[in-house]
């Protein structure tokens, strides 16, 4: 990976931040079709994996962060300090809505 890019993506220090970048550095090459993140904690590295809505795009993309490409997506394997978020320091996600419910409770009675 190139030094320049290296240092943009070193400096994330959880994961929303390391998805603003990497998406920002994809930005020029059009719209991502799909981008996952897999953590590595024993090796303190995270693995992206972006594939883009045009695929030609891809290789261009790949040449620019000086990075590489695994089975037809760009592969950047980022270090992360020690320190980065553990499974454990997420917010919470909602529980699921019952949507049914919720509907029958806030719908007007309509026997007055």
């Amino acid at each position: 990976m190139k030094p320049d890019v290296m240092d943009q993506l070193r400096e994330a220090r959880d994961f929303y931040s390391l998805t603003k970048t990497v998406l920002a550095l994809c930005e020029p090459y059009g719209p991502v079709h799909a981008f996952r993140l897999v953590h590595n904690r024993g090796a303190s590295r995270v693995a992206c994996f972006v594939e883009l809505e045009a695929t030609k795009q891809q290789p261009l993309l790949a040449r620019a962060l000086g990075c590489r490409m695994v089975n037809g997506a760009v592969w950047l394997e980022v270090p992360v300090g020690r320190d980065f978020p553990q499974a454990g320091e997420f917010a919470p996600l909602p529980e699921r809505v019952d949507h049914a419910e919720l509907g029958r409770i806030a719908a007007p009675s309509l026997n007055g």
